[in-house]
C-alpha cells in the first residue's frame, strides 16, 4: 500500500490560524478537532504565537503493515500555529512476505510560526520491519514542540525491527539529528536502552528561549541543550508507557512554563516512581 496525506495551515490575518489544505490518503486520515485537555499545555504554548488550529491524524485501517509506504507532509504557514495530535497509538505489524514498511514525514514551519506535535506512542510488534524518517525544517523565528514515545513490543513480546530517525533544522542549520535502531544487535544493551521497555523524548525549540529544565527526571533521563541555545531536548527511558508519559508530561510542564513562573521545583513536586538521584544518565 502507498498513501500520501497533506496538511497545510496559514495565518488568517486576525490573530488565528486556518486550514488551507487537508488531504487524507487512506489509511492516513486527517481531521479538524476540538481542544483536548491532554494537549492543553502544548496548545497554550502554541497560542503564544497565534490562536492555533487543531488537527488529529487517525488510522483508517491497520497500518503500517510490512510493505506499506506512507507519506505525510505538514506545512505551517508564516505567523500561524498548529496543534497536531493522533487519535490512537500506531501499531507496527509484519507483512505477509516479510517486507519492510516505511513512514516518511516532512514538516515545514514558516517564519514566526509554531507547531506543537504530539503523536501517539509507536508500538513495535513482534516480527515488524519498519523505518520512520522525520525531517523538520524551521524558518527564522519558528517554534517547535515535539514529543515522541516508542514501546518495544506489546506486553510480554520481543519487538521486531524498527529504525526511527528525526532531523530538525532551524534557519537552514541542523540542531538535532538522532536515530534509534530497535532489534539490531545490542539494541537492549546498557549503551542504548538498558533493557527498558519504552523510550521517548520531548524537544522544544524556540529562538526566544526555553525555560531551563531542572534535570531531576531520574537516572534514566537527560535534559540537553540544543546547539546555539535554540532549545532543549529531554530524552528518557522507562519500564512502561505509563512511567514514560509521566516523565514527559513533567518535562512538558517545565519547558513550556511561562517566563514569569519558571520550571517546576523538583524538590517540592518529585516525579512518581522516579529515583531520587539528581544525576541524569545519557544511557540512551
Amino acid at each position: 500500500m502507498h498513501a500520501h496525506a497533506t496538511l497545510a495551515t496559514e495565518a488568517d490575518g486576525r490573530g488565528g490560524t486556518r486550514v488551507g489544505v487537508l488531504r487524507s490518503g487512506w489509511p492516513l486520515l486527517l481531521r479538524r478537532t476540538l481542544p483536548s485537555p491532554d494537549a492543553a499545555p502544548a496548545a497554550a504554548w502554541a497560542a503564544r504565537t497565534a490562536d492555533p488550529v487543531r488537527v488529529h491524524l487517525t488510522a483508517g485501517g491497520a497500518a503500517p503493515v510490512g510493505g506499506d509506504h506512507l507519506r505525510l507532509d505538514v506545512s505551517v504557514g508564516p505567523g500561524g500555529a498548529l496543534v497536531l495530535g493522533e487519535v490512537s497509538p500506531t501499531l507496527l505489524l509484519p507483512g505477509p512476505r516479510g517486507e519492510r514498511s516505511r513512514l516518511d514525514v516532512t514538516v515545514r514551519v514558516g517564519a514566526g510560526a509554531a507547531l506543537a506535535w504530539l503523536p501517539g506512542p509507536v508500538i513495535a510488534a513482534r516480527g515488524c520491519r519498519h523505518r520512520t524518517d522525520v525531517r523538520v525544517s524551521l524558518a527564522a523565528g519558528a517554534r517547535l514542540l515535539l514529543r515522541e514515545e516508542t514501546l518495544f513490543g506489546r506486553h510480554g513480546e520481543r519487538p521486531g525491527e524498527l529504525r526511527q530517525r528525526l532531523r530538525v533544522e532551524a534557519d537552514g542549520r541542523p540542531v538535532h539529528d538522532q536515530e534509534l535502531a530497535v532489534g539490531a544487535p545490542g539494541w537492549d544493551g546498557p549503551a542504548v536502552t538498558a533493557g527498558h521497555r519504552a523510550a521517548g523524548s520531548l524537544l522544544v525549540a524556540d529562538p526566544a528561549g526555553v525555560p531551563a529544565a531542572p534535570g531531576a527526571y531520574g537516572r534514566d533521563a537527560a535534559a540537553m541543550p540544543l546547539p546555539g541555545g535554540t532549545g532543549v531536548l529531554v530524552g528518557a527511558l522507562a519500564p512502561d508507557s505509563a512511567a514514560l508519559r509521566r516523565l514527559l508530561d513533567a518535562a512538558l510542564a517545565d519547558l513550556t512554563a511561562p517566563a514569569d513562573r519558571g520550571p517546576r521545583d523538583p524538590a517540592a513536586a518529585p516525579l512518581p516512581d522516579q529515583p531520587s538521584s539528581r544525576s541524569p544518565s545519557t544511557s540512551r
